[in-house]
């Protein structure tokens, strides 16, 4: 039976551990400072003039989206079109034709859905490169930015499987020589928004401290002898592990709450963010937990979970080029985490649509066995 008094008494002790070494939190301090440079700082523009120097900001205008094959993200995009710009997705067949040329309306873009050549189907789901070849009036390629702000978040929202997409822009009108200039417009930059990096700071704050933290301070116990005394204490196991839990999420539910509350503060409202972070952290102390008991010293933890980082990038990388890594990712609770924060950011999403809710619950919890069995065999030997 988990005794409170008992659990309060192990936190003291890591929070004392943690005054004694307040540098182990510096990383959470840096990414605050980080979220705060961006919430007073101006964006620079992209021609290195100050915001709002060309006049008012462009109108958006009506876009194309054009397509050869019908798909489910495609029918997930329909069900969801905003109400600015406006949008039309339909198949090229239907696009008006003149002189072997789209006759669109003068104020009128349009996005091209191109298939690359290793794209192919199987089983229902699809793999492969997908090209938006973006089409402007005019010389701004600014004027597709709502449509891009709308199509982002709403395509992550469908969490496309083994889907790698390409953005590209250019004028109508684009001469051979204006490549290089439609080329510029579409830079990667012009893709990083405020949502998207909160999105990647949250996700670093989670993983230092809910895996990598939780690694350290454990493997110091462990290589110190600290942990094998614990367990000979009054405290149970399972009081011991808890409280290590409750100690780190503690410490990540803070840094997510400032990160949130300087970039996005209506966000803080929103259950399914706290549901998503909640699953994450815990998920990450599991995979830190067993880490830290499996390894023998502290520094072969620090590098194990080093390599469960880089290891889950490549799978992650891997999984647009090859099936089979394509299903590895599906068993990785991270996989569900980056869409549904991402959709979070930009717009209220509920928790009985969240896409992959309730997949990452089945695997948490199956981590949260294999970090108790772990402990309880191997952690404090």
């Amino acid at each position: 039976m988990i005794r409170s008094r008992m659990i309060k008494i192990l936190l003291d002790r890591e929070f004392r551990r943690l005054r004694k070494n307040p540098s182990a939190l510096m990383l959470l301090g840096l990414l605050s400072a980080v979220a705060l440079l961006m919430a007073t700082s101006r964006p620079v523009s992209n021609n290195g003039d100050q915001p709002g120097a060309n006049g008012a900001s462009q109108a958006a205008v009506d876009v194309w989206l054009i397509y050869d094959q019908r798909s489910r993200w495609l029918d997930h995009l329909t069900e969801n079109l905003p109400d600015t710009p406006t949008i039309r997705i339909v198949h090229r067949d239907r696009v008006p034709i003149e002189n072997g040329t789209w006759k669109l309306p003068s104020r009128d873009a349009a996005v091209e859905i191109v298939y690359g050549d290793e794209f192919e189907t199987s089983q229902g789901s699809a793999f492969g490169k997908v090209v938006l070849n973006g089409r402007y009036p005019g010389k701004d390629a600014k004027v597709l930015a709502p449509f891009w702000n709308w199509f982002w978040p709403t395509l992550t929202e469908y969490h496309t499987q083994g889907l790698r997409f390409e953005q590209s822009s250019e004028p109508f009108n684009a001469q051979a020589s204006d490549v290089p200039a439609s080329l510029e417009d579409t830079s990667v930059a012009d893709l990083v928004t405020n949502e998207l990096i909160a999105t990647m700071l949250l996700l670093i704050v989670m993983f230092f401290a809910c895996c990598h933290l939780l690694v350290s301070f454990t493997a110091q116990d462990r290589e110190r002898g600290t942990l094998a005394a614990l367990v000979l204490s009054p405290a149970q196991t399972s009081e011991i592990l808890l409280a290590k839990f409750i100690f780190h999420l503690l410490i990540s539910l803070g840094g997510c709450v400032s990160i949130v509350a300087i970039l996005k503060p209506i966000v803080l409202t929103q259950p399914v963010l706290w549901l998503v972070v909640l699953l994450t952290s815990i998920g990450l102390m599991c995979v830190g937990t067993c880490i830290a008991t499996l390894a023998k010293t502290q520094a072969s933890a620090a590098l194990l979970a080093l390599c469960y980082m880089l290891g889950g990038t490549v799978l992650f990388y891997l999984s647009t080029k090859f099936t089979a890594f394509h299903f590895l990712k599906q068993l990785a609770f991270e996989n569900y985490t980056f869409p549904i924060l991402f959709a979070t950011m930009k717009r209220p999403v509920n928790v009985f649509n969240a896409p992959g809710l309730g997949t990452m619950f089945l695997l948490v919890g199956a981590w949260i066995g294999i970090a108790r069995s772990c402990f309880y065999r191997y952690g404090w030997r």
